[in-house]
């Protein structure tokens, strides 16, 4: 579970382009062939574009330039959040055909009528969202990683772990404690969340200090993400990160992050651990 979430939240680009381990899967050899269910996504995009009299679509392209205006002007929010719009896109602006179809293979996955229409809705709305990104086109993926890089540059922290997720840094014992020290005294949802999505990427075994046993673990990475969340990172039903998840790892169950990890967990154990963890982590947050 941790190892294919994590895989999920970041570096999404990666993952799409990672060999498939299913025929039809994203990345794979196999082709889906087009059917109904891409003609309504299609059709609920158009929809979505058109609705309200038709300013969503505009209103869109105004919100992603605004966006695009504030990073290339220094705002280092802004470069994290570009490199985070990017990175959803990614995957549906690769092959804008190829997203539509892929959607029969999600489709034959899911039984609950319930989560077929959230599987739909979801993807009319990146599909929409995204055509709005540079007109829909192809994200290169240095716009992706470059705008992380950025963004670390001028000082945001979540992008910072962001970027050495990106580029595999390992960081040493010394480096691993300063950093954690960084973010627990950040008070910043999104450096907290980014620790957990890029905990085993970055981190040693021990970093020392009191949040040592918090850094290891099955469940590790996820505890530090629904702290994250607890704090006001982003993680509801409607947000970009559960819409990535029931795009790529069909969790389409209209559930908030946490309330979808702890119903996918194992055993009651696990769901105490990862409380526990997560008690821990908003305490030292706090100080």
């Amino acid at each position: 579970m941790a190892v294919g979430l994590v895989a999920a939240v970041v570096g999404i680009a990666l993952w799409w382009n990672a060999p498939a381990t299913q025929g039809g899967a994203p990345g794979g050899k196999a082709k889906v062939a087009p059917s109904a269910v891409a003609a309504e996504v299609r059709a609920n995009a158009t929809e979505s574009r058109t609705s309200r009299g038709g300013p969503a679509e505009v209103d869109r392209v105004k919100t992603f330039e605004d966006l695009k205006q504030r990073a290339k002007a220094g705002d280092a929010v802004a470069q994290r959040l570009l490199a985070d719009t990017y990175e959803g896109c990614y995957f549906v602006n690769i092959d804008r055909e190829h997203f539509m179809d892929s959607l029969d293979f999600y489709r034959q996955m899911i039984r609950a009528p319930a989560q077929l229409s959230v599987l739909e809705q979801v993807a009319a709305e990146r599909f929409a969202q995204c055509g709005a990104v540079d007109g829909g086109a192809i994200v290169p993926m240095q716009l992706v990683t470059g705008w992380y890089a950025q963004a670390a540059e001028n000082g945001d922290l979540a992008a910072r772990l962001m970027d050495n997720a990106f580029k595999r840094k390992r960081l040493d014992t010394a480096e691993a404690a300063e950093q954690l020290e960084e973010v627990l005294g950040s008070n910043d949802p999104a450096a907290v969340f980014a620790m957990g999505s890029t905990l085993h990427s970055n981190y040693p075994a021990s970093t020392g200090g009191p949040a040592e046993g918090l850094m290891t673990g099955e469940h590790a990475g996820e505890a530090w993400m629904v702290a994250g969340c607890r704090m006001g990172y982003d993680c509801g039903p409607s947000g970009k990160l559960m819409g990535t998840l029931c795009l790529i790892q069909n969790a389409c169950t209209g559930e908030d992050f946490e309330a979808y990890l702890k119903r996918a967990m194992m055993n009651e154990a696990e769901r105490r651990d990862l409380e526990r963890r997560v008690t821990e982590i908003l305490r030292l947050v706090e100080g």
